[in-house]
């Protein structure tokens, strides 16, 4: 009985964080989610928002990291000395929207674009006198920001084809100068004179909608269609640019 009712109270522990969670992670909001700049000019500066949707006012600290993908991990490193981010921290009040400036300082001769991660991320202030108890969530935003140059162009293709379990595995590369969202798109296997067209949230679960960057090469997890059977296959995938 003891065990059981440690259980039940360790369960709701469990949801109470949860909710504690849920309810943090709304009070924060960031638009747009993606900031595009370009190298040099009047596009190498742009601004963001980030607002404060809680009762409370909210500490907030800005910064950008590099972002490579690498064996399906995404790699970051600082890289705040090629930006300028004004306010670099900010105190938002409740209910309220901060703007906060961005602005490329690095090569203005890029050849291919640059992708980074923008973030925003909650400080623990005391803004009162009174001992403040119980548990805290600190929640952090992270934002896409690339600087991408003119006559740049993404160019997917697909590597490999490989039966695992009831899931394909289809590695992607991007060879192309800039990133690319795979939104809508269509992948097409063959097998001597079979095809199979397969597109839309359902048959392309794990790579609809996903991300690769210029250059990176990531492999996604698709769900096995009717009518493959073990043999070679080769695959290209389209998309709306």
């Amino acid at each position: 009985m003891n065990l059981y009712i440690k259980t039940k109270q360790f369960s709701f522990v469990l949801i109470l964080l949860a909710s504690l969670f849920s309810l943090q992670a709304s009070a924060l909001q960031m638009n747009p989610l993606s900031v595009v700049l370009k190298p040099s000019g009047g596009g190498a500066k742009q601004s963001f928002k980030v607002t404060n949707e809680s009762n409370q006012p909210i500490a907030v600290q800005f910064s950008i990291t590099t972002r490579q993908q690498l064996n399906n991990k995404e790699i970051r490193h600082p890289a705040d000395k090629d930006f300028m981010i004004y306010p670099p921290q900010a105190i938002i009040p409740a209910r309220s929207t901060q703007k906060v400036r961005v602005e490329w300082l690095g090569a203005g001769n890029l050849s291919r674009e640059q992708a980074y991660r923008l973030i925003a991320e909650q400080v623990y202030v005391s803004l009162d006198d009174k001992e403040d108890t119980g548990v805290k969530m600190l929640m952090t935003l992270v934002g896409a920001l690339y600087v991408q140059p003119s006559n740049t162009r993404s160019n997917l293709q697909v590597k490999t084809v490989q039966d695992h379990g009831n899931k394909l595995a289809i590695t992607v590369s991007n060879s192309g100068s800039r990133h690319q969202l795979m939104r809508y798109a269509t992948l097409t296997l063959r097998s001597g004179g079979k095809v199979i067209s397969l597109k839309g949230k359902q048959q392309l679960a794990g790579l609809e909608g996903n991300n690769v960057l210029a250059g990176a090469t990531k492999r996604f997890f698709i769900p096995k269609p009717k009518g493959f059977v073990n043999g070679r296959w080769t695959a290209t995938i389209k998309y709306p640019r």
